[in-house]
């Protein structure tokens, strides 16, 4: 199995889809999209350089590092002080959802770092 492979399989079985894009030379670029809880679509994208899959696991241990929360929210929020764009309509609830995409990320990097050492 590859290592492409091996990070799609892990990811999708914790319910992340998994794009690869395989253009760039030396690079692999992963899209991870999933729902949140609430419906919202979530996704980020890592990069793996040469095939080096502690360079993917460093760099979504580095976005769950600076992943917050509060701003994510915040991004959702209308100019009426309610969700917009699909976003559940009270404030307290954007939060609540963005804490458990945080959760998410940190489940994928925990698994990662371990099933592909």
């Amino acid at each position: 199995m590859t290592a492409i492979e091996q990070i799609t399989a892990v990811a999708t079985n914790l319910g992340w889809n998994v794009e690869a894009d395989t253009r760039k030379k030396k690079v692999v670029e992963f899209d991870f999209q999933r729902y949140t809880r609430m419906g919202q679509d979530f996704s980020f994208s890592i990069e793996m350089k040469g095939n080096d899959t502690e360079s993917l696991v460093s760099g979504i241990e580095e976005f769950y590092e600076n992943f917050d929360p509060d701003y994510e929210a915040y991004l959702w929020i209308g100019t009426d002080g309610h969700g917009k764009n699909g976003a559940p309509y009270h404030i307290k609830d954007i939060v609540s959802d963005m804490e458990d995409a945080e959760a998410m990320i940190k489940t994928l990097y925990e698994t990662l770092k371990t099933a592909i050492q």
